[in-house]
């Protein structure tokens, strides 16, 4: 019973963890205006807490579920979902996180309704991360939800 508690906690968390960054780049090119593209940034602070949130409790549950399911890093598949989920990791916290930080105060601080200069660079060199990020989660769900021998 436990087991299953903690399984549909760990669903919940990564829908809860991945939906966001899934939606948001969607989000932030479909703004074409200064006034959208401030208000998705806007949006995307209320809501980043959420993949932090979904991406501890991942962990967290995930931990439990090799613990009750004594699995412990026996098994390839859960190795492999565990070395990707790092990979995300380095990949958000170093890599994405600071330039967005970046971009979040160039677009927060401009007026109008131009894009600001040097947004459209920025959000190229995040957009190669974001899809790694992309197929990477979507290679864990695959194991998570298949799980080859």
């Amino acid at each position: 019973m436990i087991s299953k508690l903690v399984v549909v906690i760990h669903v919940i968390a990564s829908i809860v963890g991945i939906g966001p960054a899934f939606v948001l780049p969607i989000l932030t090119s479909s703004a074409k205006t200064g006034s959208q593209l401030r208000f998705v940034f806007g949006l995307m602070k209320k809501i980043n807490r959420f993949p932090k949130t979904g991406g501890i409790t991942l962990i967290v549950t995930g931990i439990l579920l090799m613990i009750i399911d004594k699995m412990g890093l026996s098994v390839l598949w859960l190795n492999l979902s565990l070395l990707f989920f790092i990979v995300i990791e380095v990949i958000i916290i170093g890599m994405v996180e600071p330039r967005l930080k970046k971009l979040t105060q160039l677009v927060m601080s401009s007026e109008g309704e131009e894009i600001p200069d040097g947004y459209t660079t920025a959000m190229n060199k995040i957009a190669p991360l974001e899809a790694a990020v992309h197929v990477l989660t979507i290679v864990i769900i695959i194991l998570m939800v298949v799980k080859p021998v």
